[in-house]
């Protein structure tokens, strides 16, 4: 697919999580109560978001890191700040987390894919 269907979807990715995450949840609890969900989620969303800028964008992981790890900082100040949600500081770290295991994971698939298909 073109690099520009990539960053299209990317940049979609973000103006839907940010409003996701900024959304007002009068009184409802995320996944029905399951302990840690919303963690799970942020992990997943940033391995996403992650995965869409790597594709779109060719980011070097550290910008990545770095452009990801603000973006995470930033939502979780933005909640307490600006909205009726609290920011939480281990969304914040799952967030890196996210970013970290894509990383981690690509790094792997990468070393253990044959040398012709490198």
């Amino acid at each position: 697919m073109p690099q520009i269907f990539y960053r299209f979807v990317c940049v979609l990715c973000f103006v839907l999580a940010t409003a996701g995450f900024l959304a007002e949840l009068s009184g409802h609890r995320i996944g029905g109560g399951f302990a840690h969900i919303d963690k799970l989620a942020h992990f997943g969303i940033f391995v996403v978001l992650t995965a869409l800028l790597w594709k779109g964008f060719k980011l070097a992981p550290g910008a990545a890191f770095l452009l990801l790890g603000t973006y995470g900082g930033a939502v979780e100040l933005a909640q307490h700040y600006f909205t009726r949600r609290t920011g939480d500081w281990w969304d914040w770290l799952a967030d890196i987390a996210g970013v970290i295991v894509f990383y981690l994971a690509r790094a792997l698939w990468h070393h253990l894919r044959p040398r012709s298909q490198r």
